[in-house]
Order: structure tokens, then sequence, then C-alpha cells
């Protein structure tokens, strides 16, 4: 018989795949496939990009629909919601074959991202102590590194066996993986009591959660900012690396990569707040990510790795520590209001990317000027981490009652 503690690690391996699912599957194969996608449907990057705005756009309805969902139901039960949303939109994407099919399948996808993602953190830190609460959110969050690790060689393979320019089977693949994963977790995760938050207490908790939080003017504009410069670099960098000369498999292999080190990223980075504090690690992983957009213009073998490397690490770090310093302070439902609100701001932030990337692209045969705006926002959002910390550091000082005179 599998006790407790067995069965929160088989619960947070459950919530890690749906993540993987959710947002790896659904959301981030499209720029892996991008290439194969342009050439059979689309014949413009223009078109391409305004395919990745409707997925972001979708994705920040769920966010929207979520954090109102977040004040009603269980947060495992708007889980198993997302990933069902997730699994009907991969199955749109495998038989897709027209910019309408396709569009409509990332849009069901983005917003079962959003019903996945949103809760997932919550649940992890609910599982542990308090002080595992950063590295909890990024085991969960290593799931996304997972499925993009995946991704490349299920490419690759799948090339290898039905021909060149392949992408449909890879997509009807994941489809039946997601399909297991969604049976798993309805039969083992169920709701569950764990610790309460400064805010976490009975009643339905408010949508202006979030204000509960120190800081957290900073902390959403420091999300806001991770997420347009996320959108301007991420869904065109393999793109980019192939019109410089790479080759498909060599492409394939730097996404992998880009997805092992995101893999270790969430649990570094949320280890590394658990010990540092999570506006610091923020800091670091906002400035590695201003590096990588530069690196992998110059399309050599070893920037571009130690770009993807540092990307990878980051990409997950730091929204890892960003929401263990949301755990740090709220949990259970009054969490998932105040993570949602701000994953519609960082929604909010992408959503514009990909169109203005492409649009740029297509009119100056060059991703330079979205990349380089990339990393500028990428500083933007280091800057913001540390005014944030500074905002910490106020509200525990006001917190600290005088000594008696």
């Amino acid at each position: 018989m599998v006790g407790v503690r067995g069965h929160r690690l088989v619960a947070l391996g459950l919530v890690l795949l749906a993540s993987m699912v959710a947002q790896s599957f659904g959301r981030f194969t499209y720029p892996v496939l991008l290439k194969a996608i342009d050439a059979e449907v689309l014949h413009s990057l223009t078109k391409a990009g305004s395919l990745g705005t409707v997925s972001l756009g979708a994705y920040l309805v769920g966010t929207a629909i979520v954090s109102w969902a977040s004040t009603r139901f269980d947060p495992t039960s708007i889980v198993k919601v997302g990933l069902t949303f997730s699994l009907v939109g991969i199955l749109m994407l495998w038989r897709a074959s027209s910019f309408g099919a396709l569009a409509a399948g990332l849009a069901v996808a983005g917003l079962g991202s959003a019903g996945v993602w949103v809760p997932a953190p919550g649940i992890a830190a609910n599982l542990v102590r308090p002080d595992q609460a950063g590295m909890a959110i990024g085991v969960v969050g290593a799931g996304i590194g997972l499925g993009i690790t995946i991704v490349g060689p299920l490419t690759n393979a799948v090339r290898a066996a039905t021909g060149p320019g392949a992408w449909r089977p890879v997509y009807g693949i994941e489809a039946a993986i997601a399909a297991l994963v969604l049976v798993a977790l309805v039969a083992f995760v169920r709701p569950a009591g764990g610790r309460a938050g400064p805010a976490g207490g009975a009643g339905r908790p408010r949508l202006s959660a979030l204000r509960d939080v120190p800081g957290w003017g900073w902390l959403i504009a420091a999300f806001g900012a991770f997420g347009a410069g996320y959108s301007l670099f991420f869904y065109f960098f393999i793109t980019q690396l192939q019109d410089a000369g790479w080759s498909q498999s060599s492409t394939n292999l730097v996404s992998s990569l880009l997805g092992a080190s995101s893999i270790a990223g969430g649990i570094v980075f949320g280890r590394l707040s658990d010990r540092v504090g999570r506006p610091p690690a923020m800091a670091a992983a906002f400035v590695i990510l201003a590096s990588a957009p530069v690196l992998t213009l110059s399309a050599r073998l070893v920037p571009v790795l130690l770009g993807a490397i540092g990307y990878g690490l980051c990409v997950s770090g730091a929204p890892t520590a960003i929401g263990a310093h949301v755990a740090d302070h709220l949990s259970g439902r009054a969490f998932g209001a105040a993570f949602g609100s701000l994953t519609f701001v960082f929604g909010l932030g992408q959503l514009a990317g990909p169109q203005v990337a492409g649009f740029v692209a297509d009119r100056t045969d060059s991703f330079v000027i979205p990349f380089l705006a990339s990393s500028l926002l990428a500083l933007v959002g280091a800057w913001c981490s540390l005014r944030l910390r500074r905002a910490e550091a106020t509200r525990l000082e006001a917190d600290v009652p005088a000594a008696p005179g």
C-alpha cells in the first residue's frame, strides 16, 4: 500500500507530466515543426507569427478564465479539465490541413495549457514543506523541459521513418501520450488538503489576492517583461539557425539541449531561491536570459550551445522563482487566483511578440531587431527583480513590531 509520502510523490510526478503535455506538446512543439508546417501549409513567416499569436491569445484568455475558476473550484479539477483541452487541441493539430484548422487546434491547446499551468505550481507547493516549495515548483516546471527535450528526437525519428518534412505524425504520437497522462491523472490525483498559507484560509479567495504579495507591482512588471522578451525570441530561434545554414537535425539537437537544460533549470533555480531568496534568483535568471538571443545571432556552434543551455536553465528558472515568491505568501485557491493574474500579464506580454517578430523578419530578412529587443526586455526583468527585493525588505521591516521603550 502506498503511503502518504509515496502518494504525494506520484501526484507530483503526474502534475509534472500534465505540464509537459500542456505546455511542451500543446504549445512548444509548434516552433520545432514550424519550418515544415510553413513549407506545406503557410508559405509566410507573417502567417506563422499569426498562428503563434493565436496560441498566445488563447493562453491569455485561458489564464483569465482559470483565475476566475480558481476562486470557485479545486485546483486539481481545473488541471484535469485543462489537460482534456490540451489533448483535444493536439488531436486537432494532428489532423490539420489548413491555416484555419491549425489556428483552431493551437487555440484549444492554448486554453488547455493555461488550465494546467496556472494551478500546477500551487499544487506542487502544497505537497511539500514550505522550505521545499521552490524545489517542488521547479520539479513540476521541469515537465516543460522534459517535453521540449522529447520533441526534437521524436521529430527526427518520425522523419527517419516517414520522410523529411513530416510533422503530423509527431502530433499524433503526442496525442497518444497525452491520453495516457490524462487517464493516470484522473485515476490517481485527488483533491487533498495541504499547508495553509497566509492567505489560504477558509472562504472564497479574491481575484485581487495578488495584492497580498509583497512587491506585487514589480512582480507583475518582471513577469510581463519576461513574456514579451520570450515571445520575441523563442518562437523563431530555430528558424533563425536554419536560415543561417543549420540542418534540421542540428537545430533539433539544440532544441533538445535547451529542453534538457530547462529540466534542470526549474529545480536549480527553485532550490537556489529556497536558499538565497526569490528576488536574487530571479535577477540572475533574467541576466542569463538576456545573453541567449545575442549568442544565437552569432550562429556559431559554441555560442549557440551556451545560449541554449543558459536560456533553457532560466526560461524555467525565472518563473519558478516567481511562483515560489507567490507561494511564500499564498496557498490553495488564493495561489491559483494570484498566479493566474500574474500569468495573464505574462500572456499579455507575449501576445504581440510572434506577430511582430515575423513581420520584422519578413521585411528585414533578419531576426536581429526582435532578438535584441528580447535581450533588452530580459534586462528590464532583472531590474524589476532587484526592486522587488527592496520592496520585500521594506514589507518585512514594517511587519516587525517595535521594541518596547
